[in-house]
């Protein structure tokens, strides 16, 4: 039965066949530093053809969705520029993962690792290199590559958003380099004073930063979204990048995008199943949505919107709404965490 499904998969005709693979740049990016807490699943596979084909077919719509936006957005004929360090691959199960930050990347990362039998070639345990496609060549191959399981994680973008904030800004407990590249320009907009009278930047990060670099003066989340507001998407940083973008989802034909806010053990079997793993393999998977301070749920990101205006959360869905629309994602609600609405 596990040969004929994969065959299966692999052969049935769906969505997938109305995709149109366009001029695409692969090119190469930073390395990613992963940072988040685990939990361990156990895997157990093979699943029955009724839970298999349900979930398959549940996969079939999510890509007709993304493939519908992207052609109302006009987003198909347009060239894309895909990096290859945003992917880990595994040659020996024919896996490739997209990664995206605060959406259980160390998990994969980790799970990849462990499957390709590779270790960290130096002493930063947060750095995955070594996983991503070795060529611009071979990715760009894996990309159309019929038998290679594409898939990527991803989770509700707000939640995201909030998750990112926390970890990368709020949270001065030691470095991070995004508040030291960041928090500036932020302030710069949100207090200029901070930069009279001298003008001097050294004085001005003496300010914002403690000598080891570690972050003195918290800007609020409503200064980083102000911040984030009036930056070019484009250039966003992988933190809180759009799916679509990073993933390059209208360019590549993926298999699976499992959504974390709700999935199953069914779905996680799925993803297993198809990168040939065993029955009794176990993957360290993070507990989403927790970072130093706690989870970051519906709750915890209502906390943090209710300091922003009806305006502020309009103007934030705008920025990311291709995601919103591709992968069904309710906003509205977070409208009644406004303070006095």
């Amino acid at each position: 039965m596990r040969q004929r499904n994969r065959e299966y998969f692999f052969n049935i005709k769906h969505i997938f066949d109305n995709f149109t693979i366009v001029s695409v740049d692969v090119v190469d990016n930073e390395a990613p530093v992963m940072d988040e807490l685990e939990e361990t699943f156990n895997v157990h596979t093979p699943m029955d053809v009724n839970t298999f084909e349900r979930i398959l077919k549940t996969n079939e719509n999510v890509m007709e969705q993304i493939l519908q936006v992207c052609k109302e957005n006009n987003l198909t004929e347009a060239k894309s520029r895909i990096f290859r360090n945003n992917f880990f691959h595994s040659p020996q199960h024919n896996g490739l993962f997209c990664w995206i930050k605060r959406s259980a990347s160390t998990s994969f990362a980790k799970l990849f690792s462990d499957i390709n039998g590779q270790t960290r070639t130096h002493n930063d345990d947060n750095d995955f290199s070594f996983l991503f496609p070795k060529t611009n060549v071979s990715l760009d191959y894996l990309m159309k590559d019929s038998r290679t399981f594409k898939f990527l994680a991803v989770r509700h973008p707000f939640e995201r958003l909030v998750s990112a904030y926390r970890d990368r800004i709020e949270d001065n407990s030691n470095f991070k380099s995004q508040a030291w590249v960041y928090v500036p320009k932020i302030f710069h907009l949100t207090r200029p004073d901070l930069f009279k009278p001298s003008g001097v930047l050294e004085e001005t990060l003496g300010k914002i930063f403690y000598q080891n670099r570690r972050l003195k003066l918290v800007p609020t989340f409503e200064e980083f979204i102000r911040w984030l507001l009036q930056e070019d998407p484009t250039q966003y940083d992988s933190h809180w990048d759009r799916y679509y973008q990073h993933c390059s989802l209208c360019h590549v034909r993926y298999n699976q995008v499992l959504k974390l806010d709700n999935y199953t053990t069914d779905e996680l079997d799925f993803t297993f199943y198809h990168l040939n793993l065993g029955r009794h393999h176990s993957l360290r998977i993070h507990q989403l949505q927790e970072t130093k301070g706690g989870q970051t749920n519906f709750e915890q990101t209502c906390n943090y919107f209710k300091n922003l205006s009806h305006a502020s959360i309009v103007s934030l869905y705008e920025k990311y709404r291709i995601d919103f629309d591709m992968l069904n994602y309710d906003f509205d609600r977070y409208f009644e965490c406004i303070e006095g609405d």
